[in-house]
């Protein structure tokens, strides 16, 4: 077995692997769009309070504030049932919603937004329409925050439906204040063009977190040190490979080939997905990653790119959690052969495809052990420098064996 060329890519492109890695990005995109929707929940509450309180100061004196006899009670009615509303979607959005959930109150509350903005338009006019026709300037600034509000929403739908809904309200106002041609079509290229920059902001903000979901997803293959580098300093990837000291698991299962000979294709996938599955999240629980899967074998790290302290305990403690869970899924024994030493880790290969890898002798042995379980009949070997730096590792000596194409012999154990 070699690990000298990056494998893998036929397990990662099952339809459950997909599915799993998609759910995460969709899941990264909803978490930020209802944060989003939360934030402007708690600023359309606050706005609706502060505006309940000056419509309750101008319905009990409205000839000191107004000038007028009297203002009519639906002023402060439909404020006070806006403020429940706004208060019942806070309740709503603090507690979570599912990503179908949320698209549905994307269309409801932008449909909330501006039957709000239609009554104060329709208020605004009713109380101070004759006497300060100036006012029409806040109601086309309260038109373009509602149109710029669906950025927010990362949803271009979501965007286009609050722009034009917008333009709707504009329009009712434009006609109920009887504003000559030339001022609504200038206020109104204002509203369009707050619509607009609503819907760029969500293009941006999209884009942002497409790259907080590649982060997610480059999670999934790469060490956490590589992944910030990718995304912080990508020029870091590009220096010179440095010298580790780690320990390497290599592992294969035995006879997968007839044994997948007599299974459909897609059955073999799922039996390889499962069980690398299973190797994958015991070397993550012991702080390892996965370097490369090769067919039903793998190669895992411990110690690099992040130091890890005592990564020999660690790799061990993981490799002989390995052997017994596989019995518990797997018909097939399984061979591992783990080995410490300095491996010099980086990013190789040519400028239009990186791989982040280790290589060195180390890797070699590891391999050499896990083919010489075959030979001597043991699930796992451990070479006599691994067991020397993981101290007091329940192991036991199997004497001195020869690895093939190295002329000294080496000291192996196995569990005990």
């Amino acid at each position: 077995m070699t690990f000298s060329s990056p494998s893998g890519a036929p397990l990662l492109n099952t339809s459950s692997r997909r599915l799993t890695l998609q759910a995460a990005l969709n899941q990264v995109v909803s978490q930020e769009a209802h944060r989003n929707e939360l934030l402007l929940a708690y600023v359309r509450a606050g706005v609706l309070f502060i505006s309940l309180l000056l419509d309750v100061a101008v319905f009990l004196f409205p000839q000191v504030l107004l000038g007028k006899d009297s203002v009519p009670p639906t002023v402060v009615i439909i404020s006070i049932c806006a403020n429940l509303f706004a208060l019942g979607l806070v309740a709503i959005l603090r507690q979570g919603l599912s990503m179908e959930a949320l698209q549905r109150w994307q269309v409801i509350i932008p449909i909330f937004d501006n039957l709000l903005l239609w009554a104060f338009i329709t208020n605004i006019w009713r109380v101070l329409g004759a006497t300060q026709p100036l006012i029409v300037t806040n109601v086309v600034a309260f038109c373009s925050l509602v149109a710029v509000s669906g950025g927010l929403r990362l949803s271009r739908r979501a965007a286009l439906l609050t722009s034009l809904l917008a333009l709707a309200n504009f329009g009712y106002a434009a006609a109920l204040f009887e504003l000559n041609l030339a001022l609504a079509l200038f206020a109104g290229i204002t509203v369009f063009g707050t619509g607009f920059l609503g819907m760029r902001i969500a293009v941006i903000v999209r884009r942002h977190v497409k790259n907080e979901s590649g982060r997610v997803l480059m999670a999934q293959f790469l060490p956490k040190a590589v992944v910030e580098a990718a995304f912080e300093s990508p020029l870091d990837l590009l220096q010179q490979p440095q010298k580790c000291s780690v320990t390497v698991v290599v592992t294969d299962l035995r006879e997968f080939t007839r044994f997948a000979e007599a299974l459909e294709p897609q059955a073999a996938l799922d039996f390889l997905n499962r069980y690398q599955g299973v190797l994958a999240t015991i070397v993550e629980r012991h702080g390892g990653w996965v370097d490369k899967f090769m067919g039903d074998g793998m190669l895992a790290v411990f110690g690099a790119p992040d130091p890890l302290e005592n990564h020999a305990r660690s790799a061990l403690t993981a490799a002989t959690a390995m052997v017994r869970e596989v019995k518990q899924i797997s018909p097939l024994a399984m061979g591992v052969g783990v080995h410490s030493g300095p491996v010099v880790a980086g990013c190789l290969g040519a400028v239009g495809r990186l791989e982040f890898t280790v290589i060195g002798d180390t890797v070699n042995v590891a391999a050499r052990l896990e083919a010489l379980t075959k030979t001597l009949g043991h699930s796992l070997l451990v070479s006599e420098t691994t067991q020397q730096q993981a101290g007091s590792f329940p192991l036991r000596s199997i004497g001195r064996h020869a690895l093939r194409g190295r002329a000294q012999t080496l000291e192996l154990f196995t569990m005990k």
